[in-house]
């Protein structure tokens, strides 16, 4: 009778406490849980955040700068080419000559050919056996020649890019006009402007 009693006992006062706890513990938990989970978004956001910046079109090349400067290199080879063989200049053959003499004096290549088509039709009018297309070094005398096309490409571009380019006067065909040819009325300037806008545009 008495171990029944204590039983009893215990199951009274046992009971209301584990079921309290146990109301208690699950009351924290709700209450925890969605601190435990802002923090966690928080952290991953933070985290995702930093990732995401160090990817950010700032740190990226701008596509479109990088495919003009592609197309630009690319297409001077092909640019010089068609130009001479359209015009069947005898400097065909001396194309990747051209190329890298403006390449290495960093003179652009479209202005040493319109020189050329004004001053000789691209070397079909200059002196026989003297392979100067660009009237260069004309004097009362006669018109310097060279021994081969090589060399002219080679004195010429050197030339131009000391004589002229170096000193700001190959941006303007009109203000390289008035050292290179100083008696022209202009029309000097003209024509290589319309030489240029020719290679440039195709037509």
């Amino acid at each position: 009778m008495l171990k029944k009693f204590l039983l009893c006992l215990i199951f009274f006062v046992v009971s209301p406490l584990v079921l309290g706890l146990g109301f208690y513990l699950t009351d924290s938990s709700t209450r925890l849980l969605p601190w435990l989970v802002e923090g966690n978004a928080q952290a991953q956001g933070k985290v995702l955040g930093a990732v995401t910046k160090s990817f950010s079109s700032e740190t990226l090349p701008k596509v479109s700068s990088i495919e003009t400067s592609i197309k630009t290199e690319n297409s001077l080879p092909l640019i010089v080419e068609n130009y001479l063989r359209l015009y069947h200049s005898p400097l065909l053959p001396y194309k990747d000559k051209i190329l890298a003499e403006a390449a290495f004096h960093q003179v652009s290549p479209e202005l040493i050919l319109a020189i050329a088509q004004q001053e000789s039709n691209l070397g079909k009018k200059s002196p026989e056996n003297c392979f100067n297309a660009w009237g260069w070094a004309i004097h009362e005398k006669g018109t310097k020649c060279f021994s081969s096309w090589e060399e002219a490409i080679e004195v010429v571009t050197a030339g131009i890019a000391s004589g002229y380019c170096e000193k700001g006067l190959c941006d303007d065909p009109c203000e390289m006009m008035k050292k290179y040819t100083p008696k022209s009325n202009g029309s000097w300037c003209l024509a290589v402007k319309q030489f240029l806008a020719e290679m440039k545009t195709g037509n």
